[in-house]
């Protein structure tokens, strides 16, 4: 008697756990159900400012997945690292220090709820992932994180220099005697050139404020007249890569060109890869650049969002691309690495889609 009811049970679990619903939505143990906003079809996007790269995303997201039926709610000010943040630990969006001195019109306060997606760059989400750079104070790894979808645009590390200031490389600035003020920065790049903060300010000159808050607030005027600039950007007014578009205009840049083993050094950093930056990108550049680019932008998920959830935000995104076309900053939607991520795993929901479109095998 006892062996037949053990083989009943037995049989029982079988038919159980092989049901399709239970096949269409895995779970690994602990993790919570499906979240409120995504089952009502309301999910929370942990974007950017509206002008913001991610704030971009998160409208492009929206409003492909309007298409089936959902209204997603967009945090305009969970940039930076707050978003990976929020997502990972599932923390409410609160509003970042200082962000309402900001153009008012590029942010709302953020939503009352956990976001359910996010967008941000690979080389950021990876820090995040590996409690590296702005998440090394947080002495934790996030490995909750699942990609949707990688996204690309054309953003280029720049070097330029005033034609003022008489700088022609970036390897004179270590020895200049001159007061050298410097926007933006990148420590690969000054760790290479020798380039200290407290040499700069000994000679009276330093890092040049970007934005400042209150009555401490920088003119655009103020940003473009340093004497160096070095950073990420394209040409497009969002906060993060404004300094670009007005340096160039407001003020007379040469376009500087990195020695060979720099560019290889910064081509293996996460999120990376070589490039040139073509003629006239730029009213100054003069000649195609050879440097890096930071690519690729994920849209993302925690591990347990619901199967169907992913697959139908890969199919939103796919079917109606044009969405991308028509924004501030250029992206760029390719079949061929929309599905690619080397560090951060996909989600298997959305992987789902991508091999019934044939786009990965």
């Amino acid at each position: 008697m006892l062996v037949r009811i053990q083989a009943v049970l037995v049989l029982f679990l079988l038919v159980f756990c092989l049901s399709p619903g239970r096949a269409q939505n895995k779970r690994a143990p602990g993790q919570a159900s499906v979240s409120a906003t995504i089952a009502a079809k309301k999910p929370v996007f942990a974007g950017a400012c509206k002008a913001c790269p991610w704030g971009v995303l998160a409208r492009v997201t929206a409003d492909a997945l309007k298409f089936y039926g959902y209204d997603t709610t967009i945090c305009w000010v969970c940039w930076s690292n707050f978003g990976p943040r929020e997502m990972a630990d599932k923390t409410k969006p609160v509003m970042p220090p200082g962000a309402e001195l900001t153009n008012a019109e590029y942010i709302e306060p953020p939503p009352d709820a956990v976001p359910d997606i996010s967008a941000t760059s690979e080389s950021n989400l990876i820090d995040a992932w590996n409690g590296t750079g702005a998440y090394a104070r947080d002495n934790k790894q996030r490995h909750n994180y699942r990609v949707i979808a990688v996204v690309r645009t054309s953003t280029y590390m720049i070097a330029a220099a005033s034609r003022k200031s008489g700088i022609t490389s970036l390897s004179q600035i270590k020895n200049r005697t001159q007061p050298t003020w410097i926007v933006g920065t990148n420590q690969t790049i000054f760790d290479y050139y020798g380039i200290k903060t407290e040499d700069l300010q000994a000679k009276g000159g330093g890092l040049m404020p970007q934005q400042g808050l209150g009555p401490n607030m920088v003119t655009r005027e103020k940003r473009a007249s340093g004497d160096v600039f070095i950073g990420t950007g394209l040409l497009a007014n969002t906060p993060e890569q404004r300094s670009w578009y007005e340096a160039s205009q407001l003020n007379d840049l040469v376009f500087l060109d990195m020695d060979e083993p720099l560019l290889q050094k910064l081509a293996q950093e996460p999120g990376y890869e070589r490039a040139t930056m073509p003629l006239a990108l730029f009213r100054g550049v003069d000649r195609p650049i050879p440097t890096v680019m930071r690519p690729n932008h994920f849209i993302y998920v925690r591990d347990d969002a619901p199967d169907d959830f992913a697959y139908l935000v890969a199919k939103a995104l796919d079917e109606h691309r044009q969405l991308f076309q028509v924004q501030l900053e250029p992206w760029y939607y390719d079949p061929q690495t929309v599905a690619v991520s080397k560090v951060i795993p996909m989600h298997p929901g959305a992987m789902k889609y991508y091999r019934q479109r044939g786009f990965v095998r």
